[in-house]
């Protein structure tokens, strides 16, 4: 594939979906791409800006914390298996935390309680327990869980 056509390719993509550098490179391997056009395509993706490891890691930062509920941790955990760098997925979820000023504690109590209310009429046991296994599913610390659920539930 001409480097002209592996860019076409790469822009369609990017078209649907927003991308980390090593997926999208990752495509367009799979596609059948050799590595030397595929490396040139994404140097030039980056140098126009629309490959940005940084922006993609606040965007689906803001997206998890905000719509989702998720815990610090899991976002970092789910960026790091994207491919974003560590110091990029710590920066970037910082930056969502100090700008939309979020109060863990509270997201995690939200989160608790949503889920009280798909559970039903079970055991105070079972309860219990199934709401400690989705907190941590979620990522929450163990202090946070404890404290979240003694909180929600009598």
């Amino acid at each position: 594939m001409s480097q002209s056509s592996a860019y076409e390719y790469a822009l369609k993509l990017l078209t649907a979906r927003s991308y980390t550098a090593r997926s999208l490179l990752r495509k367009l391997t799979q596609k059948g791409i050799e590595p030397e056009v595929a490396q040139g395509v994404m140097d030039r993706l980056e140098a126009s800006g629309l490959i940005n490891d940084a922006k993609f890691a606040e965007q689906y930062a803001r997206g998890k914390v905000l719509g989702g509920g998720a815990s610090k941790r899991r976002v970092v955990q789910d960026l790091r298996r994207k491919g974003i760098a560590q110091p990029l997925a710590d920066a970037a979820i910082a930056k969502v935390f100090a700008d939309e000023e979020v109060d863990p504690a509270a997201m995690a109590e939200r989160a608790a309680r949503k889920k009280l209310k798909q559970m039903g009429d079970l055991e105070p046991l079972i309860l219990r327990r199934r709401l400690f296994g989705f907190l941590a599913r979620r990522g929450y610390e163990l202090d946070a869980i404890k404290k979240t659920v003694s909180k929600v539930l009598p």
